[in-house]
């Protein structure tokens, strides 16, 4: 890499301060928290119920969903990150508008728009971890970076998740005789189009940001994300003391 670009810097404003102070999870966490918990909930009944009447691809189905749900909390314990209740509570729901809409209740084939709806979802929000990622290194120096490094690496992260799953349709489909590509290869087209739009608005916005550091969702974003670490190390030290 090139001179590393210069760090913009988050002036926490008095209200995000005070929020610092607060409870380890306000309310709205918590209402968040509990509808994500419910949902989960909602994937264990989904998988009873393909037990029950012996279907496989949903049986498979919904234990990667399960999986996949429970990946965000896996992921902070694991690393000791601090991970945003909204990011958990908005995978849930994305996983169970995926198997307990989509599948099981046949919206894919009911829909045609369903299908490029949760697909550009998880493009943008896929495209946004990545890009709060790169920044969370730049931004405490663990690497230098340019800003285009930064959008980059967003885009390419929610590409590369969009690919993976991709090849994951298309191995249930020759191995097991699925369809969940339905159309096959329009179907896989149109879904990384849908991905890479997705995530080049995410990578537009945080350039934009990175270049102006302007107000707007990424900011609004980014300092949501320095407000949890802070409640985080607080609610630690205090469990420490």
């Amino acid at each position: 890499m090139s001179r590393a670009a210069k760090t913009p810097k988050l002036h926490t404003s008095p209200q995000i301060a005070r929020t610092s102070q607060a409870s380890y999870l306000p309310l709205v966490d918590r209402i968040e928290f509990i509808l994500s918990c419910v949902l989960k909930i909602v994937l264990v009944l989904a998988t009873v119920y393909a037990f029950v009447h012996s279907d496989y691809f949903h049986i498979l189905s919904a234990i990667g969903a399960l999986v996949a749900s429970a990946m965000p909390a896996i992921i902070g314990r694991r690393w000791r990150l601090v991970l945003p209740v909204e990011l958990d509570f908005f995978v849930t729901c994305f996983i169970c508008a995926h198997l307990v809409l989509g599948e099981l209740g046949g919206y894919y084939t009911r829909y045609w728009w369903f299908d490029m709806a949760l697909h550009s979802i998880s493009g943008f929000i896929l495209g946004l971890v990545g890009f709060v990622w790169a920044y969370t290194l730049f931004y405490t120096h663990k690497i230098q970076a340019q800003a285009g490094f930064i959008v980059v690496f967003s885009i390419s992260l929610a590409m590369a998740a969009g690919g993976t799953w991709e090849i994951f349709e298309y191995a249930m489909d020759h191995i097991f005789g699925f369809n969940m590509q339905k159309t096959g290869l329009d179907d896989t087209m149109e879904d990384l189009i849908v991905d890479l739009i997705a995530s080049l608005v995410v990578g537009a916005l945080g350039y934009l940001y990175l270049k102006t550091h302007r107000d707007g969702l990424i900011r609004r974003v980014l300092l949501h994300v320095e407000n949890r670490a802070a409640q985080a190390r607080k609610a630690r030290a205090s469990a420490d003391s």
